[in-house]
């Protein structure tokens, strides 16, 4: 039934089906059935394809239902060869679950989830990018909080946040990492987490990190091979793990290769915050008997020794060598381009997103123990130079 009323010169038309009046559409591979309305205008009638569900899928891969929900929640106790069956036979069907309406069933979700404080950070911004991609690899979401740290109430903030999000998986990044009331809680709660370069192994609370430590005596014995001998170190914030780790690898290789060379020690505090290094470097800079070269606990706090140099009339590499850690994005915009350790983002994201979903068991922590050292890179580019006789 059409009707058409007119109002305003605005015709309205309100139409009205009985679905039980419209011939069906013909088996699928026939034409459909096309009826004239609206002075002869022709729309398509279709009856719409049947909607594949799960027990399609099983009876396809020759497996049992509770096996495709194995493997559409990426468990671990499904062999290889049936997890490759029962993918082919989605496929083939089309099959892709409603991931929407699985949460709203169980009032769960199957994102994983991550807490930092400064977005806008170099390393907090690479590591996000990776979680993002990591997490889209494996057919999840990442969920994203704020977290400030200067405010305290850290328990607070984090039930906070799991209540709003529902999420039962989460990454621990520095200094969370290492709060023993944060784990207990998650603990607690049922959360299953993994710890992000904490400053030591935790009981049933698994770890992805990479060796601050090493690379940052790498980073300096590289210096000491130019032949610089006045070596300043830019150092982050005294709560962090990193912080202490990198200038230890800093002070091993110089104390090293002191026995057979003089080399000065010198340490500055940068907080991990490009103003604060800045002020600080530009004061050693200033000293008459200055560094040759500088290695930064951060490329953001580099970046602040490249302005503090350039403010001098300082030319990098020739007056001064500046080396940075972590390959954030900065690293390669700034000229000359920064020589850095190359923080293995990607590896460690993928490592925490297979402890986190790899697991049958997902009740709790207690069998999850691994501490899982990545590998990193030290990426020689343009911002070092042997020392000029």
């Amino acid at each position: 039934m059409v009707l058409g009323l007119r109002k305003d010169n605005l015709v309205i038309f309100c139409l009205h089906f009985s679905i039980c009046q419209l011939e069906p559409a013909k088996r699928f591979g026939e034409e459909p059935r096309k009826d004239k309305l609206f002075g002869g205008a022709q729309f398509d009638f279709r009856v719409p394809k049947t909607m594949t569900t799960i027990i399609d899928v099983a009876k396809k891969a020759g497996v049992s239902i509770k096996t495709v929900s194995r493997v559409m929640n990426n468990q671990a106790n499904v062999r290889d060869e049936t997890r490759r069956r029962v993918r082919e036979a989605m496929d083939l069907l089309d099959y892709s679950p409603n991931e929407a309406a699985q949460r709203m069933r169980s009032g769960k979700s199957s994102a994983i989830a991550m807490m930092y404080a400064d977005p806008s950070g170099g390393y907090q911004s690479r590591f996000n990018h990776a979680m993002m991609q990591a997490c889209s690899d494996a057919g999840r979401y990442l969920a994203v909080g704020l977290f400030e740290e200067e405010k305290g109430h850290w328990k607070e903030q984090l039930e906070r946040f799991l209540d709003r999000t529902k999420v039962e998986r989460l990454v621990l990044l520095p200094p969370m990492c290492d709060s023993s009331i944060l784990q207990d809680c998650l603990k607690q709660l049922g959360v299953r987490f993994v710890l992000v370069s904490p400053s030591r192994p935790a009981p049933s609370a698994p770890a992805v990190t990479m060796d601050d430590k090493s690379a940052a005596r790498e980073m300096t014995q590289h210096l000491i091979n130019l032949g610089h001998r006045r070596i300043a170190h830019i150092t982050g914030r005294s709560d962090h793990i990193a912080t202490l780790l990198r200038r230890q690898g800093y002070e091993e290789a110089i104390n090293t290769f002191s026995a057979s060379a003089k080399i000065t020690p010198i340490v500055i505090d940068g907080q991990f915050d490009f103003r604060v290094a800045l002020a600080n470097v530009e004061k050693l800079l200033a000293r008459k008997n200055r560094p040759t070269a500088i290695f930064a606990a951060s490329d953001d706090m580099a970046a602040a020794a490249y302005m503090a140099a350039g403010k001098l009339g300082l030319n990098i590499p020739t007056d001064i060598s500046i080396v940075g850690f972590d390959d954030v994005p900065i690293a390669q915009t700034i000229w000359p381009s920064l020589t850095t350790v190359a923080q293995p983002f990607e590896a460690m994201a993928r490592e925490c997103v297979r402890l986190l979903c790899g697991h049958a068991d997902f009740s709790s922590n207690d069998n999850l123990t691994e501490f899982i050292i990545v590998p990193h890179t030290v990426v020689v580019r343009e911002s070092c130079a042997k020392i000029r006789p």
